[in-house]
């Protein structure tokens, strides 16, 4: 071997990763770090060879403790979204001691401190894009526990003639409404980790207008039983009034 190429072999065995010695648990605990980190930044196009490669181990060590990449996604997220699943949310939520929009603003400030990061905000969209299923489930858990908490507590905060009887269609657009407001909160983690542009810096005061602005629209849904087309045309027109408002909020502060 010439010492050319024995120069080279050693600098190729030097830019190798190798994983640390440690025992079943932590092995397995590492992969799953690593996944995370390797989804958020690959999308879920990468074969379970790559992220061997990455992690610096033989592909039939991530088989031994994952046989099937399903299985490695399901512990993603758990580690990802479940883990940072807040269990008191609903119930503060539903605590009556509090105001509603009290209670709605802390929700959601401390759902977008704790939970709307790099790796949640990435491997939700890469996931979305490849139908793996992590959307679903977690957006059945948001509708399950909060988003028809948030409407039931609303109707008992602000009692109408028609929050007892509801239509289909209005409970629908209520719902809608929901979302719309988790959404908005979402795209700006989303303008931070997905196309990297610049995002307010004081998103605190941007979430209590919205969540103020989400208020505003139910009870003008539910006032005197407004018409559907009238309910979509005000709230069409929210944007514009909380701009304004956000503008005043933030001049003044």
């Amino acid at each position: 071997m010439t010492s050319q190429n024995a120069a080279a072999k050693k600098k190729t065995a030097a830019r190798r990763v190798r994983a640390p010695r440690m025992d079943s648990g932590e092995r397995k605990r590492m992969i799953v770090e690593k996944a995370i980190e390797y989804f958020a930044k690959n999308g879920f196009e990468g074969s379970t060879r790559d992220l061997a490669r990455e992690i610096g181990v033989a592909q039939s060590l991530v088989y031994r403790y994952f046989p099937k990449k399903e299985l490695l996604l399901d512990q993603v997220y758990e580690e990802v979204y479940l883990a940072r699943w807040n269990p008191l949310w609903e119930s503060d939520l539903r605590n009556r001691d509090v105001p509603f929009e009290a209670r709605l603003k802390k929700y959601y400030l401390d759902y977008a401190q704790n939970v709307l990061r790099n790796d949640w905000v990435r491997i939700l969209i890469f996931a979305g894009l490849k139908q793996e299923g992590i959307n679903d489930r977690l957006f059945k858990l948001l509708h399950d526990s909060i988003f028809t908490t948030v409407i039931t507590e609303f109707h008992h905060a602000f009692p109408s003639p028609t929050s007892i009887d509801r239509d289909k269609d209005k409970r629908e657009l209520e719902l809608e409404l929901v979302w719309s407001l988790h959404a908005s909160i979402f795209y700006i983690s989303m303008r931070k980790w997905v196309y990297k542009t610049k995002i307010p810096s004081k998103i605190n005061s941007v979430i209590e207008v919205l969540v103020e602005g989400f208020i505003e629209s139910l009870k003008h849904l539910n006032r005197g039983g407004v018409p559907l087309d009238q309910a979509a045309k005000s709230h069409a027109d929210l944007p514009k009034r909380n701009s304004f408002k956000l503008a005043s909020q933030l001049a003044r502060s």
